[in-house]
């Protein structure tokens, strides 16, 4: 749904994810890839409607990784380095602040995963 072509259907999914990972919370991190992947195609939505519905997901599901004792952490920082060369400006202010969010979890050494991302923080960087 979050592909679909009708803005109000990608909302209306966001909407629905949202509720269902307020209610399961700590079920979802075991599908974190999956709704991160859709996430990250709705970062650069220029729906308005779309972009405030990814919002309050984004921010369910930064609360729901940084407070579960199941993230995999190893297993997740990959797909993030795979996508940290995007050019558009908001799905690189989503990713700095899936960054951001990771970071501030003690438990989390975002140092170990530094060359996963570094580069392409400097890119971002360079690009401005």
């Amino acid at each position: 749904s979050f592909g679909d072509q009708d803005p109000r259907v990608r909302y209306y999914a966001c909407e629905s994810l949202y509720n269902i990972a307020k209610v399961g919370r700590s079920s979802c991190v075991a599908h974190l890839t999956q709704i991160f992947d859709g996430l990250f195609k709705l970062s650069a939505d220029t729906d308005t409607q779309v972009q405030n519905g990814m919002q309050l997901l984004d921010r369910l599901m930064k609360d729901v990784v940084t407070e579960s004792d199941n993230f995999d952490t190893d297993g997740f920082m990959p797909i993030l380095g795979e996508r940290i060369y995007v050019s558009n400006p908001f799905s690189r202010q989503f990713l700095v602040g899936w960054i951001s969010a990771l970071d501030s979890v003690p438990d989390i050494d975002m140092l170990q995963h530094l060359p996963v991302f570094f580069d392409g923080l400097f890119h971002m960087l360079a690009d401005s």
